[in-house]
């Protein structure tokens, strides 16, 4: 097989480089020190009520899965975002395309090995998230679930990284581009349903559903393209009440209940994949010479 020359030698820099392994150095001791605290606080309690909270440990595997997710969400658009206008302000890009390289080979070498380096995180993380086989609770299937989530966000975020980093000419708005998609995607879409359900009541065009405000009608499919929903859902699956829909009318209020939202997990990854193909599609299309004609 032959290998991507982009994405070979992408690696090979990075794997050269100081900069990986102080990103895992310090992504694993964030991890590390809550899950330390998260135990120390158990243990306490334990001595003084001679009771051990189950509970608690399903916090902690909720706590230290939610916080890799974070940093998913921080770390992906920085190493994507630069990728393609960096090599333009290096005036490289010219010279990479003036090769027998295909622009896909570029845009899939490039993103392949920021992707690459975001696995090496999470699976770098996999020995603080398994303590909580220690006491139980959780499966190995709730484990790859929670990592296909974090594939799909990788896919998902890295794929608005890319469209950045081929739309803009420089860094810094490529960056700021790409973090602005994703806050949008994530607090933009979550605060709109809110925002839309809160008119909603003051307007007084709502139904009541047990005690609760109205929700955000059909907006609510908005969320769909909301990865952290959609890990909020399969949290709530492992370690919350198992019921999707009372996730999502906690979130955004009352919801309908038909086949997207009893299935709202694998619907909003199928959704987030087929954007995130669309997106690198669209860089490939950007950086194609000739494409204007």
């Amino acid at each position: 097989m032959r290998w991507n020359p982009v994405f070979w030698k992408e690696i090979t820099v990075d794997s050269r480089s100081v900069r990986l392994p102080v990103v895992i150095f310090i992504f694993n001791m964030i991890l590390t020190a809550a899950a330390i605290f998260n135990i120390y606080n158990l243990n306490m309690h334990a001595r003084l009520t001679a009771e051990i909270q189950y509970s608690a440990i399903l916090e902690l595997y909720s706590l230290i899965s939610t916080l890799e997710f974070v940093m998913l969400l921080l770390l992906m658009p920085a190493l994507t975002a630069p990728a393609i206008c960096g090599e333009r302000e290096k005036e490289t890009l010219d010279l990479l395309i003036s090769t027998s390289l295909h622009p896909r080979s570029i845009v899939t070498g490039k993103l392949g090995s920021s992707q690459t380096e975001m696995l090496v995180l999470l699976l770098s993380a996999l020995p603080v998230q398994s303590l909580v086989f220690i006491f139980g609770g959780v499966t190995m299937p709730d484990i790859i679930l929670v990592f296909i989530t974090y594939i799909a966000a990788v896919m998902y975020v890295g794929g608005i990284g890319m469209f950045c980093s081929a739309l803009f000419r420089k860094n810094v708005m490529s960056n700021a581009a790409a973090y602005t998609a994703t806050a949008l995607l994530t607090a933009g879409t979550f605060a709109a349903c809110r925002f839309y359900g809160l008119l909603r009541l003051g307007q007084g065009a709502f139904e009541m559903y047990g005690g609760t405000a109205a929700g955000a009608g059909r907006l609510i499919y908005l969320l769909l393209l909301n990865p952290a929903v959609t890990f909020a859902c399969v949290i709530n699956l492992q370690a919350g009440s198992g019921d999707t829909l009372e996730k999502l009318s906690s979130l955004a209020g009352p919801v309908p209940r038909n086949a997207v939202t009893a299935h709202w997990i694998p619907v909003s990854l199928i959704l987030q994949m087929g954007v995130a193909f669309l997106l690198i599609a669209a860089a490939i299309w950007l950086i194609t010479p000739g494409r204007k004609k």
